[in-house]
């Protein structure tokens, strides 16, 4: 069964530095090859982090409960 994730205590500033990272590798890659390439990297990128995210589920989840 699929657990849901507790959204209060996502932690913020580490989704935001994994988006910007995400941003400028790909616009880096975008520039440099084709644009197909960047946008493939982007989705490729937040795929893999949505699929891995159980890697970081103890960190996401109130450990109170």
């Amino acid at each position: 069964m699929i657990k849901s994730v507790n959204f209060n205590h996502l932690p913020i500033q580490d989704l935001v530095v994994s988006g910007l990272i995400i941003f400028i590798m790909s616009t880096i890659i975008a520039n440099i090859y084709d644009p197909l390439l960047g946008i493939t990297y982007a989705f490729g990128n937040i795929l893999t982090l949505t699929f891995l995210s159980w890697l970081y589920e103890e960190t996401w989840n109130d450990p109170s409960k």
